[in-house]
């Protein structure tokens, strides 16, 4: 196979690229931000994943999550993830958990140190013991905030979680990571300044919002990693 990342070490450098292929990146959640996010990272030449998902493919999920066709709803987010990014290449190393973070504890499903870690998920339980498993193993991260119900891509940010405003969810997580003592000011996030346009029990998507969180958070890696 060709070098498929010949055009990202003119722009990075060899050096830069080739450092991310022994990078292990943790991307839990990989709906419509974190299948964005691991699609772009592994295009940008990191090759070891973990990805954790509890979901299937609903035929719901094919108007803004990428890794998805119609040929793997009812299949399992993460093998249809893994079984996409070996079409891109044979040559990504992908670990597969099927669990819900905050139910399951990353304790207990991570073998070893991640150089990062990617939380796309919207259950504020879960990203908050994400947040607090990474301050305390030292451990880079970055957090996605709520993306639905919004269509204006240019209004998502990269900051910190003590500047975030006008977000529901981030109202809520906010107060929680307050309660459990958590440093606002440590916890990197992406979230979308946008008033949502409209309330419902299940929020609402499309493709731009998510996928352009998705896309900032994979600066984001390369910028620190």
């Amino acid at each position: 196979m060709s070098d498929f990342l010949e055009r990202s070490r003119q722009l990075l450098g060899d050096e830069k690229i080739s450092s991310f292929a022994d990078k292990k990146v943790v991307v839990i959640g990989i709906g419509g931000v974190g299948g964005t996010a691991l699609e772009s990272l592994a295009r940008s030449g990191f090759k070891k994943f973990t990805i954790i998902d509890s979901d299937s493919v609903d035929v719901s999920n094919l108007n803004r999550q990428v890794l998805f066709t119609a040929k793997n709803v009812g299949e399992s987010k993460v093998d249809a993830a893994e079984k996409h990014l070996h079409e891109i290449s044979p040559e990504f190393e992908v670990k597969k958990i099927q669990a819900k973070i905050g139910d399951t504890k990353l304790e207990d499903l991570l073998d070893e140190k991640p150089d990062f870690i990617v939380d796309a998920i919207d259950f504020v339980e879960g990203k908050l013991h994400i947040y607090e498993y990474c301050l305390k193993n030292d451990i880079p991260f970055v957090s996605s905030l709520g993306m639905g119900n919004r269509i204006d891509p240019e209004q998502v940010v990269l900051t910190t979680l003590n500047k975030t405003e006008g977000d529901p969810l981030a109202k809520k997580i906010r107060y929680e990571a307050k309660q459990r003592g958590i440093d606002l000011k440590k916890v990197n996030v992406v979230f979308s300044k946008e008033v949502p346009l409209i309330k419902s029990p299940k929020p609402s998507s499309m493709m731009m919002v998510p996928s352009t969180a998705g896309l900032l958070i994979t600066k984001y890696v390369l910028i620190t990693i």
